[in-house]
């Protein structure tokens, strides 16, 4: 049976509604609900309380009878339902970041959940996730699979992976995962929903499990460009109002490290696109001679930091880690300081060569992944140059930009062979707002939109 998306009603029109006397939020988490038990098998979530989540819903809408429309402006997004990621810590809810081993203490709740419920979100339900963030695919030995809602034999993209699949199948209108190589925009772009990676730091990560302070972000997926600016707008507590698009937007192309890179189902379908956005953009090369960099140095800085945060339970023999990730701990213990060292030093001559060409392009686009959702277990793919490693397909066309920590965004672009292909916009550094609206304006132009 084919999944079908669930129709979605934009936040600014459900907060409209909501004030008109039109929405029930008793009645729409019910709705959510049913949709969590029919999509049980995917395994989006890692823990939710259903009673509790009613008594919030009661309190917002009595909020709304009480504070009346002016009041509520401040309150952005009174009444909508999120998710967040089992890295985020909710009062009142465990966090175990899809794994057995004992984690380190991060403190209260996180900054992220404090901002949501200020803004007037129901934080309703933890979603599941790759093992401690460390990992694309969302399989999970300990809490089972993720799996993509268009295919359940495939992969539904990680680490953020329940809440890709979350946010397409209905259960929730957003949902707030973490993003330190790809893992917003992977899930976003395997369940065809939209990612946004800000700027390194914009949104706080205090009460949020680490994985590499140096590359960690964390993120809003939603079903629109829009929905995405909102959650974006709470919580980071930037307006992205400001941001215009150019009459004719200036867009590049990494078209040599693109080159022998894609699955030629995918290079056909991000070729026809470029040719289609010709028609209203100035498309250009833009190719980053040292982007080989952020593939090669990426890996010393995130597993030495992963190690460090991990180290207590490593140090008392790492039980309660499964076998995909204490390998990669493991190897991060002994990175040397020198090792480290110089992995930084490579991350800013990337960082500054990203800069210096993004400075001169509205934006960068290129496909999220290299190919479309592999297969659960699938341990290579075929690429326009040979065979390639499904890590190295996927978190190659997404990490140079957490590595440089520049905002970056997962658009829907279409499907090959009935699977959810993306499209990543790369923008200059800080120009969060600028990136939203020109994700608006070529959200309207992308295929299945």
């Amino acid at each position: 049976m084919s999944f079908e998306r669930p129709t979605s009603t934009p936040i600014r029109l459900q907060i409209q509604q909501l004030l008109d006397g039109r929405r029930v939020l008793r009645d729409e988490l019910a709705a959510i609900e049913a949709r969590a038990k029919a999509h049980q098998e995917l395994n989006p979530i890692a823990w939710v309380d259903w009673q509790r989540a009613a008594a919030q819903a009661d309190g917002a809408q009595a909020e709304v009878r009480g504070l009346g429309a002016q009041a509520l402006a401040a309150r952005p997004l009174q009444g909508v339902f999120v998710t967040v990621k089992d890295l985020f810590n909710l009062d009142g809810a465990p966090t175990a970041a899809g794994t057995r081993a004992v984690l380190p203490d991060v403190g209260r709740q996180a900054t992220v959940v404090d901002r949501l419920q200020a803004a007037g979100a129901i934080v309703f339900a933890k979603t599941n996730m790759h093992e401690i963030a460390l990992g694309a695919t969302g399989e999970n030995r300990w809490t089972g699979d993720v799996r993509n809602p268009y295919d359940p034999a495939r992969q539904g993209g990680g680490s953020s992976s329940g809440s890709g699949v979350a946010v397409a199948c209905g259960i929730g209108t957003a949902s707030v995962g973490s993003d330190t190589g790809g893992s917003v925009r992977i899930p976003a772009a395997f369940c065809g929903v939209v990612g946004f990676k800000p700027t390194y730091g914009a949104i706080p990560l205090a009460g949020a499990l680490a994985l590499s302070w140096t590359c960690d972000h964390a993120g809003p997926l939603a079903n629109s460009v829009d929905d995405a600016a909102l959650m974006y707008e709470a919580l980071s507590q930037f307006s992205a109002r400001h941001g215009m698009t150019p009459r004719r937007p200036r867009l590049g192309i990494p078209q040599r490290w693109l080159q022998g890179r894609l699955h030629a189902g995918v290079r056909e379908a991000f070729e026809r696109l470029v040719a289609d956005l010709s028609a209203e953009a100035d498309v250009v090369a833009a190719d980053v001679d040292s982007m080989p960099l952020a593939w090669e140095h990426y890996t010393p800085i995130v597993r030495a930091e992963g190690a460090w945060i991990h180290r207590a339970a490593l140090a008392a023999g790492g039980e309660g880690f499964s076998e995909l990730v204490i390998g990669p701990l493991k190897a991060g213990m002994t990175i040397s300081a020198s090792q480290y060292f110089d992995a930084m030093a490579a991350r800013r001559r990337f960082s500054g060569d990203l800069d210096r060409q993004l400075r001169g392009i509205d934006a960068m686009i290129l496909p999220t992944t290299a190919v479309p959702p592999p297969l659960r277990g699938q341990q290579e793919v075929d690429v326009e140059g040979g065979r390639m490693t499904v890590r190295e397909a996927v978190l190659g066309q997404t990490l140079p930009f957490s590595f440089a920590g520049v905002p970056t965004l997962s658009l829907p672009c279409g499907f090959l062979q009935g699977l959810p292909l993306g499209l990543q916009v790369v923008a200059r550094r800080d120009a969060d707002a600028a990136l939203l609206a020109l994700g608006r304006w070529l959200e309207q132009r992308l295929p299945g939109a």
